[in-house]
C-alpha cells in the first residue's frame, strides 16, 4: 500500500493539485460573469405567458379536425356515412 501512495505522489504531485484548484475557480468566475451579462440580456426578451380559456366542447366545432375524424358534427357524421357507402359501392 505504502508503494502504490508513493507511485502516485510521483506522477501526481501535490502542486497539480493546487493548479487545478485555481483552474477551476477561474472557470467558476468565468461562469458566474457569463451568466450574470446573459441575465441581463435576457431582460430585454421578456415573453408573456399566454393562457387560452379552455372550451369544453372544442372537439364538437364544426370546424374542428377532431370533430371531422371523430364526427363529433352532424355534417361530419353524415360525411362519414355518403363515404363509406361510397366505398361499398366501388
Amino acid at each position: 500500500m505504502i508503494g502504490s501512495s508513493l507511485t502516485f505522489s510521483i506522477l501526481f504531485p501535490s502542486s497539480y493539485s493546487i493548479e487545478v484548484t485555481k483552474l477551476r475557480q477561474q472557470l467558476d468566475e468565468a461562469h458566474l460573469a457569463w451568466a450574470k451579462e446573459w441575465k441581463q440580456r435576457q431582460d430585454d426578451f421578456k415573453l408573456e405567458n399566454i393562457r387560452f380559456a379552455h372550451d369544453v366542447s372544442w372537439n364538437k366545432r364544426f370546424f374542428s379536425l377532431q370533430a371531422a375524424r371523430d364526427g363529433g358534427h352532424w355534417f361530419w357524421q353524415a360525411t362519414h356515412t355518403i363515404v363509406v357507402f361510397g366505398g361499398f359501392s366501388i
